[in-house]
């Protein structure tokens, strides 16, 4: 994109009455109050839109917001989108309450640029009033985005000044940094409404990213799926939107209902949605008092309102002029990236109280991070990224935090995400416990796993002394709250292994130094029963004879039966039926053997083959059909073919 070509949207700003709608009119011809209500009353209550160009190919996008105080939340929507502002003050009447409040609300959403626009000097006849007025509106703006900027003195009625406006505006647009094209697309709603012949359409703010019709796109928070059958820009069809851009989207599958002011659209994985916030919060000198704890406000984020409280993190309360770290707790959900820009108005009366940035967009909630959490997400305020993503990698605790959020947790490129994890990984930081997802779990984490581990080590060979440890299966019930995977299992294992918490030895997982202890007893027991078995051929004993050939009773016999099976000495194949490892291999060879001449066994065909009961033969095909060497079929087996 050459620099004259960049798109950039202006937003007004101003006390009611001050000539902000008049102003854009002058400028563009248009007229943005659109509302029957709006031309009724003579003032802006809903947002308002132009386009406006100078011939030379630089081109404005327009939004201007009421004025008057019971309209700010309609202001703020506006605002939210904006790269730079008209702060309008009309010369008879200087700077007025609204004047403060947009000036302040524009401060907090670190708008960086913009000009000061005197409006309807033709009513001013004495200039030492103008002068006066000037002098007033640098003392408003020391120490804010416009403290050096412009003041430039207009008349829309008569003309005066507007040629200095234009030239103003070029210069403005030649200073503004262009918007983020390579981040995801991130496109905040501002308006719904149904079009005859189009259905729904919505508008507002490319804010980052480029879009066209095949993207797949989300409508945040509700993660619908959206079908974009249009663009326009100024009311001209576009194959392809991006950021900076006012556009009309023409959407297929949701009515006018169904998405609203406040929404979102953007990539899948771009957003996270949550109803607590952990926020970096500046409580503006002028607010009447402190935020306490649990106080209700009003939050603003982007074009949505949605009420919430505050919990200090830092002190017992929020005193005024202050910055400190604070968590929203919100009765709606809202979805965000770090770095996102807020403002809260105090709940009733209404008045703006502050804003600031968000730090955590979706905060974990284990208990065990709480303890040094002002001091984890101080570390997310400063420039450190690799601070920072450690940081924020704990914080998710046991839940780890897959590769695609990271960007939305830090704020981080794709590209950057990637060396930082690199260089985590190899000091030994972070461990990436899932490959295929690029899930990290902080190091501190995974020991806090690995002393768990051990504990169900530790207490499993209290329990059974004489077994050589737990198998890999019976690990992964205990941890199946914390891990999806048998691969996630198999990577902590490996990792503990290697650090010498555990040790391997035949897939049984044990302490260090851990050696199973049979009793005389015991070990006799045990081999004259699988020697038992040994012998039967291919038709062993059902348990309760077996254990009467030991002279066993019940519970000892049980208990001795599992310890075999624990140790492969034996294979269960029904409830109360055992063969060793070699009967089964013998087994599964005949019917290999069998198969190569055949394609189907029935049960009578099994049970000649082995010569035993029609009961072990059902038992035995059906414990095959378990392990998907044979599949049944009506009332036969055929080989299962190996995929």
């Amino acid at each position: 994109m050459t620099p004259n070509t960049r798109n950039f949207v202006i937003g007004t700003s101003g006390h009611i009455d001050h000539g902000k709608t008049t102003l854009i009119k002058a400028l563009t011809g248009i007229d943005t109050d659109r509302l029957e209500e709006e031309k009724k009353r003579g003032i802006t209550i809903d947002l308002g839109f132009a386009h406006y160009s100078d011939g030379n190919d630089i081109h404005l996008s327009f939004i201007d917001v009421p004025g008057h105080e019971k309209f700010v939340h309609n202001m703020l929507a506006g605002a939210a989108s904006i790269d730079a502002v008209l702060l309008v003050i009309a010369a008879d009447e200087g700077v007025m309450p609204q004047t403060r409040e947009h000036l302040d609300i524009c401060h907090l959403l670190k708008i960086r640029s913009g000009l000061v626009v005197l409006t309807r000097c033709d009513l001013v006849e004495d200039t030492d009033m103008l002068e006066l007025c000037k002098e007033e509106i640098k003392e408003l703006t020391i120490g804010t985005f416009l403290e050096n900027a412009p003041i430039v003195s207009v008349s829309a009625i008569t003309g005066e000044g507007l040629d200095s406006l234009h030239t103003e505006l070029t210069k403005l647009h030649q200073s503004l940094q262009p918007r983020e094209f390579e981040k995801p697309l991130r496109f905040s709603v501002d308006r719904s409404f149904t079009m005859k012949g189009f259905g729904t359409v919505v508008t507002g703010t490319m804010l980052c990213g480029r879009l066209d019709k095949n993207d797949q796109v989300l409508q945040f928070p509700a993660k619908t799926p959206v079908r974009i059958r249009g663009f326009q820009v100024h009311g001209k069809a576009a194959e392809q939107v991006e950021a900076g851009q006012r556009v009309a989207i023409n959407i297929a599958n949701l009515t006018k209902e169904e998405i609203q002011r406040g929404d979102q659209l953007a990539h899948p994985g771009s957003l996270l949605n949550s109803y607590m916030l952990n926020v970096e919060l500046h409580l503006l000198k002028t607010a009447p008092h402190p935020l306490r704890k649990r106080d209700r406000v009003r939050a603003y984020f982007g074009t949505r309102e949605v009420m919430g409280r505050i919990i200090p993190l830092e002190k017992e309360e929020l005193d005024c002029g202050s910055t400190q770290l604070v968590q929203l707790r919100l009765e709606q959900p809202i979805s965000t990236r770090f770095g996102d820009r807020f403002i809260i108005r105090n709940f009733s009366p209404i008045f703006t109280l502050g804003g600031g940035r968000v730090i955590d967009p979706a905060p974990g909630k284990s208990r065990r991070i709480r303890a040094k959490l002002q001091e984890r997400l101080d570390a997310l305020r400063e420039d450190d990224e690799d601070l920072a993503t450690e940081q924020v990698i704990y914080l998710q605790s046991t839940q780890g935090v897959p590769f695609h959020e990271l960007t939305v947790r830090t704020g981080a490129s794709e590209k950057q995400a990637s060396k930082i994890v690199n260089r985590l990984s190899s000091q030994q930081k972070i461990f990436c416990i899932d490959p295929l997802e690029k899930r990290f779990l902080h190091i501190d984490h995974m020991s806090r796993i690995g002393e768990f581990v051990c504990r169900l080590a530790q207490l499993f060979h209290q329990k059974f002394p004489e077994r050589e440890g737990m198998t890999k299966a019976e690990l992964m019930g205990k941890l199946s709250l914390l891990f999806k995977t048998e691969k996630e299992v198999d990577l902590l294992l490996k990792y503990l292994v290697k650090n010498k918490s555990l040790q391997e030895n035949n897939q049984y997982y044990f302490l260090p130094g851990h050696q199973k202890s049979l009793s005389q007893d015991q070990e006799h027991y045990l081999q004259y029963c699988v020697s038992i078995i040994e012998k039967s051929g291919h038709q062993p004993p059902r348990r309760t004879h077996l254990l009467e050939k030991c002279d066993l009773s019940e519970k000892e016999g049980i208990a001795l039966l599992k310890l075999a099976v624990h140790d492969q000495l034996l294979i269960r194949v029904a409830d109360d039926l055992y063969y060793t490892p070699k009967q089964i291999e013998e087994i599964t060879s005949c019917l290999h053997q069998y198969f190569a001449q055949k394609q189907q066994l029935t049960v009578i065909d099994f049970k000649e083959l082995l010569q035993i009961s029609r009961k072990h033969a059902v038992e035995l095909l059906e414990y095959f059909d378990t392990k998907h060497l044979t599949s049944r079929i009506d009332n036969y087996r055929i080989l299962r073919t190996s995929t």
